[in-house]
């Protein structure tokens, strides 16, 4: 019986055993090896419908691996020999032509396996689809020039086919891969544009469309165009067929740019024109194109034609309208005569307000002709499209020649009442660009301030931002424009920064046109004293801001200022310092302070103070814990109050003082560095601090902009430090193998990175590091953990805190949430269950990759939703600064009460190490990993029940 026992005990030991041997990794190496089977292609004995079948299902799954290429393509070729099917083969034509593009296809024999085929081959569809394919392969081997010399001679033998589609696929052939060496003669050249030339009136409006692509292909590979193609691409411009004229317009505009002062002859006249001026009247013409897609690329042409003479672009903005033969004048020339005569019809003369001209019947032309109201019908366009490019353009030709400019002025401030959103801010956009030409009217402020009615953000923010550049004509304009923003303010009380930052730059631009209004604003009266006004009112303070810029430049006004106007003049330059200039009280020069050097050298004492703070804790490797710990705690204390004080300074201060807490908190791991490696310090404890340098680290990687190699890599050594510190107390305290070894595997890999990242940028390391990097043999030893644990030991006794210098001036991301504004009191109600949207208005400042932002969500549930913004959403202001105008989707189940929902931007995490090591080697739960942006936004929301 016991030997029984002992039998059983060894069997079940030996089972053990076992079970421990085999290694699940070279299982999953294994299969990873294995061919997708999804990209196999099985073709022997299917039918012609059954091999469609397959050929569309293969295609599907492309691109193929390529250790599978060479098979697949044997494959194809292989059946296309038995194929009887041209639908089929066409297809197999096709797919050759798709596997080209593989990276490692040897073009050339593919190339002759094609051109077999072809010999072969009766069908013309598919014959059309194989010189398709040998396009492809063609550009595939861009430096091969004996295979595209020999491509090209076969499609100029097949030329002579009656089949449009080998005809169309042959000239598109020439006109990727026909040769564009400078070696190559002029005569060589010419007679490849005539031979594409001699099909621009070939009978199939497809081949005419792709001779014309060839001969742009050919243009922007190099080859000079003859300007003999300019007659046959004018009169391209009446083909009945949309791709002919398209592919006209474009050899129309490439030729009055290369031969711009050239003398052309005008149809039926003996009169010459330059081939600029006649190719933009051509393209003119356009505008009135049947198709959308013509009108919008000759509206989005005629913007690069800046060599056209001043009277062409002129006729572009006239245009008649008549009625009983009658000239009627447009709203805005109406409002414009108005304006200059500054009386209305009186009634008392007889006829004065009778019509000025009377039109002869018989010279009335009723066509188009020339560049005649090309703008003004691209502007009235049914197109939005038409209508953008067309305000493109203007925009462009207006920058080039001020006199156009002044013209186009009232068609601009017309397009202020489109009713698409993008046409309005095209507008504006536009009109702002031209600020420095132009002098608004009265008659043209009364549509513009239109817009700040408007409901979207957008529309209103960049009205604003249009009215800080331009210059208006009479102090009448000001006015009106200080009132609108004042009715936008009450309108929109959320508008109120955007506003005073309005009136901050109208105040210091039209300081001259603010002076005769100022008893106005300041409400002040010769004979009676007028109370005075509460600073809580925003409408007050954005006076005050215009005022107060105004007088910066003009200080006449000073003396009319009242006692209580200097004492909110001295709260506002406390609170919004950036809106208010410094002013020089003019009785008593010590009221203000008059020295506009004080601010620069207030940032120059802050520098000061944070390099001093640096070259304090050069030493602090050297120090000992203790007293490397307070001298850690006095400079994170003042860095902190640095950040507070100097807006110039405040990036540096925060990084260095982010820098400086992660190596207080490496002190308060050394000090527990004794009861790691015995196991007296569990998992958990040590991991609270290990996740804090993590945070930070993290933080300093994703949010600053500027830092420098040696910055990162000392960043990156921090996180070496708190992962070794987690790493030697996994081994210490953790008695599963499994858990050791994973530890194990993300340390060395996270070792192994940070390697590369050292050796690529030739940065320096300090002495722990150097250790760790010299034991890499050892510490992928998975065998023995002992020897590991030793080096760590070894490694843990050279940690020590260091300093970050810092060299690099570095900026910070953050982001302005303008909409939602702050917590109402009034409700978002929903239907519990569905959706509610809530727009979402945003700016990001020092942003190198906007596509990591996302839009976080916190339900009072404690559920949290991340919502990545669509790209049309994002808007580019400049290098690194965007905005974001978007709706967020909210949905949430019945609630009894109304609660708050919390809406930030948030960043993801650009360091791995957070993501990655938190969930795994930490044992976290998050998901993910990211940072807030700027501070949360409340929105109270009230999802209610159906009622049925």
């Amino acid at each position: 019986m016991a030997a029984l026992l002992k039998k059983r005990a060894l069997a079940e030991f030996s089972h053990v055993i076992q079970e421990e041997a085999p290694k699940p990794v070279k299982k999953l190496r294994l299969i990873q090896r294995v061919p997708d089977p999804g990209v196999q292609l099985f073709l022997q004995g299917l039918s012609s419908q059954e091999a469609l079948q397959a050929l569309l299902k293969f295609e599907a799954n492309l691109p193929v691996p390529s250790g599978n290429l060479g098979i697949v393509i044997r494959t194809l070729l292989e059946h296309y020999e038995k194929e009887k099917e041209a639908l089929v083969r066409s297809k197999i034509a096709a797919l050759l032509g798709k596997l080209a593009k593989i990276p490692g296809i040897n073009a050339e024999n593919m190339s002759d396996e094609v051109i077999n085929l072809m010999s072969k081959e009766e069908s013309q569809k598919v014959k059309g689809q194989l010189i398709a394919s040998l396009t492809v392969i063609g550009q595939s081997a861009a430096c091969q020039r004996n295979l595209h010399k020999q491509l090209v001679s076969i499609a100029r033998q097949n030329l002579t086919s009656d089949y449009h589609n080998v005809r169309s696929n042959c000239l598109r052939l020439i006109g990727c891969l026909e040769s564009c060496d400078q070696v190559k003669s002029e005569t060589e050249t010419n007679n490849t544009q005539k031979m594409l030339e001699s099909f621009f009136q070939d009978q199939d409006p497809r081949v005419r469309s792709s001779a014309f692509e060839a001969l742009l292909n050919l243009h922007e590979r190099g080859v000079k165009i003859d300007q003999s193609s300019y007659t046959s691409a004018w009169e391209a411009l009446n083909d009945d067929y949309e791709g002919v004229r398209l592919a006209a317009i474009q050899i129309v505009w490439v030729l009055c740019h290369l031969y711009p002062e050239s003398k052309v002859c005008v149809p039926d006249s003996d009169e010459e024109l330059r081939l600029v001026d006649d190719g933009f009247v051509k393209i003119c013409n356009m505008i009135n194109d049947i198709s959308v897609n013509v009108r919008t690329k000759a509206a989005s042409l005629l913007g690069s034609l800046h060599l056209v003479n001043a009277r062409f672009l002129e006729q572009t903005l006239d245009k008649k309208l008549m009625s009983n033969m009658r000239r009627k004048k447009t709203s805005s020339e109406r409002a414009k005569d108005n304006f200059s005569s500054g009386v209305w019809s009186t009634g008392q003369k007889w006829a004065d307000d009778a019509p000025k001209e009377e039109l002869d019947p018989e010279s009335i032309n009723l066509m188009n002709i020339g560049a005649c109201g090309a703008f003004v019908h691209g502007l009235e366009d049914e197109f939005a499209e038409v209508r953008n490019c067309t305000l493109d353009s203007i925009c462009e030709l207006a920058s080039q020649n001020a006199a156009f400019a002044v013209l186009c002025q009232d068609s601009l401030a017309d397009m202020f009442n489109d009713e698409i959103e993008s046409v309005r801010l095209n507008a504006i956009n536009s009109l702002k660009k031209l600020s420095q030409h132009l002098e608004i009217r009265e008659d043209q402020l009364d549509i513009m301030l239109g817009v700040l009615q408007d409901f979207s953000y957008v529309s209103r923010e960049s009205l604003r931002g249009m009215l800080c550049d331009m210059r208006y004509a009479t102090k009448e304009c000001l006015k009106s424009c200080v009132v609108a923003l004042l009715d936008n303010l009450r309108r929109y009380p959320e508008d109120r920064v955007s506003i005073w930052k309005c009136m901050h730059h109208l105040g210091k631009n039209c300081s001259s046109l603010a002076l005769p209004l100022l008893p106005e604003f300041l409400c002040l009266h010769p004979y009676f004293d007028t109370p005075e006004p509460e600073m809580d009112d925003p409408a007050y303070i954005s006076i005050l801001v215009l005022v107060f810029n105004a007088a910066s430049g003009n200080r006449t006004a000073l003396p009319m200022f009242q006692e209580h106007t200097w004492r909110h003049y001295s709260y506002l330059r406390d609170t919004i310092p950036d809106l208010v200039p410094e002013l020089q009280h003019p009785d008593n020069f010590n009221v203000i302070e008059t020295d506009k050097t004080v601010k620069k050298d207030e940032s120059d004492l802050t520098s000061m103070f944070i390099k001093s703070t640096i070259d304090k804790l050069s030493d602090l490797n050297t120090l000992d814990t203790s007293t490397a710990k307070q001298l850690l705690e006095t400079s994170v204390r003042d860095l902190q109050r640095v950040t507070e004080l100097d807006i110039n300074t405040s990036a540096s201060a925060e990084c260095i003082c982010l820098f400086l807490q992660s190596q207080l908190l490496i002190t308060q791991l050394i000090t527990q560095h004794a009861y790691i490696l015995t196991g007296s310090v569990t998992v958990n404890n040590l991991t609270v601090l290990v996740d804090k340098v993590l945070d930070i680290t993290n933080r300093l990687q994703t949010l600053f902009l500027g830092l420098g190699r040696q910055d990162l890599s000392l960043i990156k050594q921090t996180e070496l430090k708190a992962l070794t510190f987690n790493f030697g107390s996994v081994l210490a305290n953790s008695q599963e193998l499994v858990t050791q070894m994973k530890a194990q595997e993300l340390y060395t890999t996270y070792l192994t990175n940070l390697q590369k990242f050292l050796s690529t940028h030739d940065t320096q390391t300090d002495k722990f590091t150097t250790y760790l990097l010299s034991e890499m043999t050892v510490l992928k030893n998975n065998n023995q953990l002992s020897m590991v644990q030793n080096v760590l030991h070894s490694a843990l006794k050279l940690v020590a805190p260091c300093t970050c210098p810092l060299l690099n001036k570095v900026q910070k991301t953050y982001a302005v949430i303008h909409e939602p504004a702050k917590m109402s009191d009034n409700p978002i109600k929903f239907t519990a269950g569905l959706t509610a949207a809530v727009t979402l208005v945003a700016d990001i400042e020092n942003i190198s990759r906007v596509e990591n932002v996302r839009v976080q969500v916190k339900y009072p549930d404690t559920t949290t939703s991340l919502i990545i913004p669509q790209s049309c959403d994002i808007h580019k202001k400049t290098a690194l600064s965007y905005r974001i105008s978007s709706h967020i989707l909210m949905s949430h189940g019945h609630w009894s009460e109304s609660c708050t929902v919390e809406i930030v931007l948030v960043l993801m995490a650009s360091s791995e190490v957070k993501t990655k090591f938190k969930s795994k080697l930490l044992c976290s739960d998050d998901e993910s990993d990211v940072i807030e942006l700027c501070k949360p936004i409340k929105v109270l929301i009230s999802p209610k029940q159906h009622k049925r």
